[in-house]
């Protein structure tokens, strides 16, 4: 394919006829929209996602040609795009913060349009066959930083864009979630490879037989050998005998109101229900602990003698569950230690899990992915002022203390992943888990908050990639739904619905092997970092390159004139 773009300062050869502004927008406005109902449970149309970047190429190629006005104008249509694409994916937000759904959803949409960005000034001073190759890295690349920084919010990576389809994306195993993005990237540019020769340049279609192979191999490839491994997977059989209790109660009511012991007998009752000789292990949901425990003094708490004392009377079985607890400092331990004047300490909050065996010392976790805005305010080490905006959603929200490094919970002879809420969207993160032998992931949540809407089901949704990714059955314990069981192949097994209280049962079996991800990780998102920073060093020199060498033309005609 020829290399269209930037010859020289002044010398462009597009393809592109002259496309009016109004067709731009109508660009953007249909982009963003296909994309958004691509995405699981707002649509789950997963195909559309495979020609939903056509448009945004189209515009970014489009306004390389304009002489005037570039920068905001490829500002507004990107921009456009993306808020769209974040409003029609993440609206939920709003049931549990109206602020927090204006947050993320325009400062994910403005982060989102910086790649784009860069691919313009890539391709116009590479052409336009290197912009796209920059697009594919500078995509990826953005979408890995997205895990690792300040302002991580990687519930929109376009790999998760499968994830309702778990016998799609077993190839998960080896490149993550960023394989799927990569998948949508690939096709996006095949399909606009088609579209620019067929409708632009005007060639027949029979020509382009090179490229309908081309995107013939690079779609049905992935789907064809997913469906080989899923097929073909078997589990060996070594099974954990797991109880998933499902309260139900109302996080912006009752549960913060009512008193903890009530709550406890409900989970004891639920759990009653399933439990007998052979279970392994109870699993309650996300600060099923909802009143502050003292980790100093933990096994005083009243409540925790209540817990232990049903436990030794129910076949001494252990639990897994989520808390909301405290530690108290003589000195600022983090940025998230408040002082207490009355006491004279520093209090640190954490949402934590504890794995409380009846006979033996509690195993505490701490969170350590917080949730933006709700338990993490970004940049707080540099503007401390910040602090005081955090949302507070009740239970262990507004500035939490954070775990420092993955840690498994032993029960019996196995070992748990205790993974809380927001974490189980990192598959990075859950892969250290396994790396440490983690037998069995379990996952504890809340998910009350968004209400029936769209964002419990992406959130349920993540457990299933993660079984993927690391090979692991997953139990997952949530107060309001849902609630399940889910094989190593991603599938999910048995489940309680929103809305509904119970507790489920089942055998999952252990795993002890080790993927391709979880030995070496998102290889292909630290490959893209280097990629961006050379391709960088090499638009940004061909761009001064190519400035000097029109100045110097420009002095030589002056000169002879």
């Amino acid at each position: 394919m020829n290399d269209y773009g930037l010859n020289s300062a002044n010398n462009y050869n597009f393809v592109f006829m002259d496309i009016k502004p109004l067709y731009l927008l109508l660009l953007a406005v249909i982009g963003g929209t296909v994309m958004g109902i691509s995405f699981p449970f707002t649509g789950g149309l997963f195909p559309l996602a495979f020609v939903a970047f056509v448009p945004l190429i189209v515009i970014n190629l489009e306004l390389n040609k304009k002489k005037r006005g570039r920068f905001f104008k490829r500002f507004a249509y990107n921009y456009l795009y993306f808020i769209i694409f974040n409003s029609i994916t993440t609206w939920w937000i709003y049931n549990a913060s109206e602020g927090g759904m204006y947050m993320a959803i325009f400062c994910n949409s403005l982060l989102m349009t910086l790649p784009f960005f860069l691919f313009g000034f890539i391709g116009r001073q590479l052409g336009e066959n290197k912009g796209l190759l920059a697009l594919v890295v500078l995509w990826i690349g953005f979408e890995y930083c997205h895990y690792i920084w300040e302002l991580s919010w990687p519930w929109l990576s376009f790999g998760h864009i499968f994830g309702e389809y778990p016998w799609l994306i077993q190839w998960y195993e080896y490149s993550g979630v960023t394989g799927g993005t990569l998948w949508v990237l690939l096709v996006n540019i095949g399909v606009y490879f088609v579209v620019r020769n067929v409708k632009i340049r005007k060639e027949t279609v029979r020509i382009q037989a090179p490229l309908f192979l081309f995107l013939g191999l690079v779609i049905f490839i992935p789907v064809l050998s997913s469906v080989i491994i899923y097929t073909s997977y078997e589990e060996t059989e070594d099974p954990v005998n797991i109880v998933v209790v499902q309260p139900n109660l109302d996080p912006y009511g009752e549960k913060f109101i009512m008193p903890l012991p009530d709550q406890l007998d409900i989970m004891f009752e639920l759990a009653e229900s399933k439990v007998d000789e052979n279970t392994d292990l109870i699993v309650c949901p996300e600060t099923a602990i909802s009143r502050r425990v003292n980790e100093a003094n933990l096994e005083e708490e009243p409540n925790m003698i209540l817990i232990k004392e049903w436990l030794r009377s129910n076949h001494n079985v252990n639990l897994l569950i989520g808390a909301d607890s405290y530690k108290l400092f003589r000195e600022e331990n983090s940025l998230a230690s408040n002082y207490n004047e009355s006491i004279n300490a520093y209090v640190e909050n954490y949402n934590a899990a504890f794995l409380i065996d009846p006979n033996r010392p509690t195993q505490i976790y701490h969170k350590a992915k917080p949730v933006l805005g709700a338990e993490k305010v970004p940049f707080l080490s540099w503007f401390p002022s910040l602090k005081e905006y955090s949302v507070e959603l009740g239970g262990t929200s507004g500035m939490i203390g954070l775990g420092e490094e993955p840690m498994n919970m032993k029960s019996g002879d196995y070992l748990y992943a205790p993974l809380i809420c927001y974490e189980s969207v990192y598959g990075d993160y859950v892969s250290y888990f396994t790396a440490r032998g983690a037998d069995i992931i379990c996952v504890v949540t809340n998910d009350g908050w968004w209400d029936d809407t769209p964002g419990y089901k992406q959130h349920r949704m993540f457990s299933q990639i993660r079984a993927i990714e690391n090979r692991r059955s997953v139990a997952r314990s949530a107060n309001t739904g849902i609630s399940c069981f889910i094989d190593q192949r991603g599938t999910i097994i048995s489940e309680l619905g929103w809305n509904e209280r119970g507790a489920l049962q089942a055998n999952l079996n252990r795993n002890t092997e080790i993927t391709f991800f979880v030995r070496y990780g998102d290889v292909l998102g630290r490959i893209s970092l280097f990629l961006i920073i050379a391709l960088f060093i090499y638009a940004v020199t061909t761009y001064a390159k190519t400035t000097g060498l029109a100045e110097k033309a420009h002095l030589t005609r002056k000169k002879n004139n």
